[in-house]
């Protein structure tokens, strides 16, 4: 949570089969960004001692979809709905992320996908007048389901851009396409 309500930015400039897609592919691509490394590389933080490893960020996008998860079928459900909000740098301190091992980053994975193949077919079947639904947003006050379809889609290829990079700051450099070039903010 950044702690004041900001507007929600601006994501219009891809369709919405465009973020589906993205949506639908954020495991294969995010599993994928790990592609041979070692355990020590996964918990080693190159871009400095206050940010994220990659084994950290791993978790933090399984506990982030969990929230995604509950808000898109909270607002489709019960239009106006409050929604929840998470401090995900308490989670992963609560849930010491970087202390866990690799089975549990094998079940955030497994999670993740199984999460993201459910509300992909839930969103697959969303008409017009589901996408308008709404809720409030603790960060950014009244938002949309397709709101959440650009957060979350946004999301997973965000994390994916910062394995990336911690795997460049380690000479593990790995090329990998961006489904979606702009950040959502």
């Amino acid at each position: 949570m950044r702690g004041a309500v900001v507007a929600f930015p601006d994501y219009t400039f891809y369709s919405t089969p465009q973020l589906l897609a993205a949506f639908s592919a954020g495991p294969a691509r995010l599993r994928a960004s790990l592609d041979e490394l070692l355990e020590h590389d996964l918990h080693a933080r190159p871009r400095g001692p206050a940010t994220w490893s990659i084994h950290e960020i791993v978790l933090h996008v399984t506990d982030s979809e969990l929230q995604g998860t509950y808000r898109m079928r909270k607002v489709w459900s019960e239009p106006g709905a409050l929604l929840p909000g998470y401090n995900q740098d308490v989670w992963a301190s609560a849930l010491a992320y970087q202390r866990s091992n690799g089975e549990a980053r094998e079940l955030a994975l497994a999670l993740f996908a199984l999460l993201r193949e459910e509300t992909a077919a839930l969103l697959e079947n969303a008409g017009a007048e589901d996408w308008r639904k709404g809720g409030v947003h603790p960060d950014y006050g009244s938002i949309t389901l397709r709101n959440l379809l650009e957060l979350y889609a946004d999301h997973s290829e965000r994390h994916v851009e910062q394995v990336l990079a911690c795997r460049r700051l380690l000479g593990r450099g790995l090329e990998v396409e961006p489904l979606l070039e702009r950040r959502l903010y």
